[in-house]
């Protein structure tokens, strides 16, 4: 292998420009720099940052030795075939395109000036990621002495680092083309590079590599996703800057000497963006070393969680059935560390329903981390859309994490094949280094359960975060509140986590038989284990515990504590509003704290409206006697409202303080979200499941005779029946918008006798008895509307399943995985259509997230200049998402004048936010809707009578 270009030939090939142009106005960043740049990056995140298990994994798969020798060696070889990635830069496309300073000057004299081309190809006709996937390949099987199969194979890995593996049609019609990949001088060029990429790395001569390397999808998903996540950090111009300052009289380069300086500031990069506080391996310890204040008071749960632990010596998953209250966190936290421990792996990410649980559960996995990591420093991140305004996180920050707010991606041109927009993929880049998106890449992560799930789906840069979850435990929180839709994402996700060797941990207050049954399976399949024997007989009844790896399964069941064992006593009333307060009020003329939990925003709103004459002024706390909270607040009004909540409702301690008589008015936002705990619970109905776990915040904390009312000793539940018309079928009006009328059905005939319900004794009969498909009416008069919803219900079902699976990746064994992702889901933008949308959710309501500024707020902030962080954080605190169908329309209409600053499109944590200026009475009319910014009932929308509009 001979290199017939010199290189200060090959230094005139750019990867990026300049950033500076007041100083350096024809710097630009050679190709071959930034090669080393990646390649670096690479290889310190192999050596510092991934797990022995992940290293041994790409070890193997190379049919390499996995001795210390050998793990050097793939080491050097992964960071070399990460340099590669954006050798389809040194193409006519690329290289010839228009810049700032006309770099198509440098190649005037050599023979790769754009005078020898009669067309010159715009970027966009031919990406250079995908210039790299055509033509790579035959440089590794010619020069190299890879085999084909693998070269091919290689090539789209890295030919897809902008997010999307190139397709066949693509990647012929590149080679075909000559103006696309130039000649044979361009070809020559890229060998050369590749050679020099090569001897600054060490990795020459190459081992042999065998035929059968790289054919398992889960390791080319994961070496994807490292080489992304590389070049990201590659390409930050904070870092790396342009080693040749004037274009006109480039300089020479040594490749050895800038790759030991580029080794250098990729630790740098790498430090500051807090990749290197990744926790040392760990020996496996024992439950009350972990949890030392349970020292000798564990749970059922938790005894057999420690228990299971020993027989846990290969990735798999354990799914935990067992009321609100026993323990289950606990119980996942000791199974994800024994796991990481025994695995030699790094890390898990905890998914949760809702950005509230996600705030919660930070807390308590930020305690774990102190006490098992006490004399290191591990990153943890929180992930949702506002993690960043986080009270607890905003203080792990000032601990310590610098949050890299300098982040200059000038160097990742996504040359977008529909747009040829390529400053897009440098904002799409840089989002994944925002809180929301970086905390599947960091060890530890605490995030909402849809952050997961994009795993799953057809988005650009899956690979980034299946290569995130790799190798980590992954918890996930309230697993049975997931329609078809999102079972159908999970189960895909659980086969790919599978693949990778992720073990898993389930936790659900209730789950249905068949549903358990299915997550496993789509665990053990993406085992290639399906046919494990699961044993369990009379063990196999709630409340559980279950777990499957490749070689072995079963169940145990669990005994419930006393504190969780209790009978609910069941009220059915009227849904009169005014009845209700009457009701309320005499219920409570002793005292006592009560929720009302409605089934939608406005329910709750009209209810609280009604309820304000029957219990006016403050409480002895000197807090409202009657509150609100529920989901369409400003995010800092939703943050003070839940504060009060959990200090009035919350576990007894030091900063609780319970009033005398209370009424919270709330949505199924405190189902999932909120420990709470209250005397009376009024509910509309809703399927059984969610009425059990919203029960669960009844009578939740342990509390003496004397801190209930005597009335209230007991644990009572009503539920609001619904109206029963002339034909004796029962009417759930605006409920079954919410929930499907059949299970509501089902639920109703469940509950409507009004007897007590025994916990945790009848939790599974209840569960089965609604979501069992087999399961026939008994009561004829209803038979008829019973097969009625049922069809419909089915139809549903088979549609949101239908739905689902053209979006998810396929699965982790398909042939065919990186020649049919061509969906290119977007996964924030409301102005796409739906179906190219990356939704994990379908409940049929599209969202928008809206910005709310008081016209003063507006003029004073400057808006049309990109925000800095301070600016985004007070815009931040004045979102809310709007998912009324009507308003969404309207805000997305295209026909108005929408104010929303164009600067915001550039910031990855606003860019598709929408902007409302409302009056001094905090009202904005758009279209035929009225939004108003309510003290009170958070924000009310309104639609407008014709007249009105």
């Amino acid at each position: 292998m001979t290199s017939e270009i010199p290189l200060e030939t090959l230094i005139r090939f750019w990867a990026k420009t300049t950033h500076d142009k007041d100083r350096y106005p024809n710097a630009y960043h050679p190709l071959i720099c930034h090669m080393i740049d990646v390649a670096v990056v690479a290889l310190v995140m192999w050596e510092e940052v991934l797990p022995n298990a992940a290293k041994k994994r790409i070890a193997r798969s190379f049919g390499l030795p996995t001795d210390k020798d050998g793990l050097e060696l793939i080491g050097r070889i992964v960071a070399w075939i990460a340099g590669l990635h954006d050798l389809g830069k040194a193409s006519p496309p690329f290289t010839l395109r228009d810049t700032d300073q006309n770099l198509r000057q440098i190649y005037d004299a050599t023979p790769f000036s754009a005078n020898r081309l009669l067309r010159l190809p715009a970027p966009r006709d031919a990406p250079h990621g995908y210039v790299t996937a055509s033509e790579l390949p035959e440089i590794l099987q010619k020069d190299f002495g890879l085999p084909a199969i693998v070269a091919e194979r290689i090539g789209v890995m890295i030919g897809g680092h902008h997010g999307v593996f190139p397709r066949s049609l693509q990647l012929n019609e590149i080679h075909q083309v000559e103006s696309f990949r130039g000649n044979h001088n361009w070809q020559q060029a890229r060998r050369a590079l590749a050679l020099e990429l090569a001897r600054s790395l060490g990795v020459l001569p190459l081992p042999v590599i065998s035929t059968m390397s790289l054919q398992d999808n889960a390791d080319t998903m994961l070496l994807a996703g490292l080489v992304s996540v590389a070049d990201w950090i590659g390409s930050n111009s904070t870092f790396f800057k342009c080693e040749v300052n004037d274009s006109r009289n480039p300089q020479a380069i040594d490749a050895k000497t800038y790759c030991a300086k580029a080794r250098q500031l990729a630790r740098q990069a790498l430090g500051e963006l807090r990749w290197l506080d990744w926790p040392a391996p760990i020996e496996t310890t024992k439950f009350e070393e972990l949890f030392p204040t349970l020292r000798g008071t564990l749970r059922d749960l938790q005894s057999a969680a420690v228990d299971l632990a020993d027989t846990l010596t290969t990735p798999g998953i354990v799914i935990v059935e067992a009321p609100m209250g026993e323990g289950k966190t606990e119980a996942a936290i000791f199974l994800a560390d024994h796991w990481n421990a025994l695995l030699e792996q790094r890390g898990c990410y905890f998914a949760l329903p809702t950005q509230a649980t996600s705030n919660q559960m930070f807390g308590r996995v930020r305690d774990y981390l102190a006490r098992r990591y006490a004399d290191s420093r591990v990153l943890l991140q929180l992930l949702h859309g506002h993690a960043a305004l986080s009270a607890e996180f905003e203080a792990l920050l000032k601990e310590g994490a610098k949050p890299n707010q300098s982040l200059q991606l000038n160097g990742v041109h996504g040359e977008d094949v529909n747009r040829g927009d390529c400053c897009a993929a440098s904002v799409a880049a840089a989002e994944w280094f925002t809180y929301r998106k970086r905390g599947l890449l960091a060890p530890f992560g605490v995030g909402t359960v849809d952050q997961a799930l994009m795993a799953a789906l057809q988005t650009k840069h899956v690979f980034v975060r299946l290569f995130g979850l790799s190798h980590k435990t992954i918890i996930i929180d309230e697993v049975h509140a997931y329609d078809a839709y999102m079972s159908a994402l999970l189960e895909r996700l659980l086969s790919w986590l599978a693949a990778l060797k992720s073990p898993v941990v389930l936790l659900s207050a209730t789950l249905p038989k068949k549903r358990r049954d299915a997550l496993i399976k789509a665990y053990l399949t993406g085992l290639g284990a399906s046919d494990v024997k699961m044993t369990g007989g009379e063990e196999d009844s709630y409340p559980r515990i279950t777990w499957a790896t490749r070689d072995s399964g079963g169940v145990r069941r669990l005994q419930t504590s006393t504190q969780n064992s209790r009978s609910l006593k069941l009220r059915l009333v009227d849904g009169d509003i005014f009845k209700l307060a009457e009701q309320l009020q005499d219920a409570l003329r002793n005292g006592g704290c009560a929720t009302v939990i409605c089934n939608t925003v406005r329910r709750a709103q009209d209810v609280y409206e009604a309820l304000r004459p029957f219990f006016p002024g403050k409480s002895d706390d000197d807090l409202p006697a009657l509150d609100l909270l529920h989901a369409r607040y400003l995010f800092k009004d939703r943050a003070e409202r839940e504060a009060r909540t959990l200090k009035r409702f919350g576990k007894p301690g030091d900063d609780v303080r319970r009033p005398n008589r209370a009424v919270l008015v709330s949505t199924q936002i405190i189902e999932q979200s909120l420990d709470l705990d209250f005397d009376l619970m009024i509910m509309e109905l809703a399927p059984v499941d969610l009425m059990l776990q919203r029960a669960g915040r009844l009578h939740r904390h342990q509390r003496g005779e004397a801190d209930r009312p005597i009335n209230l000793r007991e644990p009572q539940l009503w539920i609001i029946a619904p109206s029963i018309g002339e034909d004796g079928l029962p009417d759930f009006g605006v409920n079954k918008r919410v929930y499907d009328e059949h299970i509501l059905l089902r639920s109703w005939l469940e509950v409507k006798d009004g007897k007590p319900i025994a916990i945790p004794e009848n939790i599974e009969s209840l569960i089965e008895a609604v979501y069992d498909a087999e399961r026939p009416c008994l009561q004829e008069a209803l038979a008829a509307h019973w097969q009625q919803t049922k069809a419909r219900m089915l139809k549903k079902l088979q549609a949101k399943e239908a739905k689902a699976k053209p979006v998810r990746i396929l699965p982790p064994w398909d042939e065919e995985l990186l020649h049919d992702f061509n969906r290119e889901l977007d996964e924030d933008n409301p102005e796409k259509h739906k179906s190219l949308q990356a939704l994990t959710r379908d409940d049929g309501t599209p969202s928008v997230s809206v910005v709310f500024l008081t016209q003063e707020e507006a003029d004073r902030l400057a808006l049309k200049q990109r925000p800095d962080l301070p600016v985004a954080r007070f815009l931040l605190e004045r979102s809310v998402s709007i998912n009324n169908f009507g308003a969404v329309d309207a805000l997305l209409d295209k026909n108005r004048d929408d104010p929303t600053p164009p600067a915001w499109r550039d910031f990855a944590m606003l860019r598709h936010h929408k902007l409302i200026v409302v009056d001094r009475e905090g009202k904005q009319r758009i279209k035929d809707h009225l939004f108003r910014v309510h003290p009170e009932l958070g924000i009310v929308v309104i639609k407008l009578s014709p007249e009105e509009a």
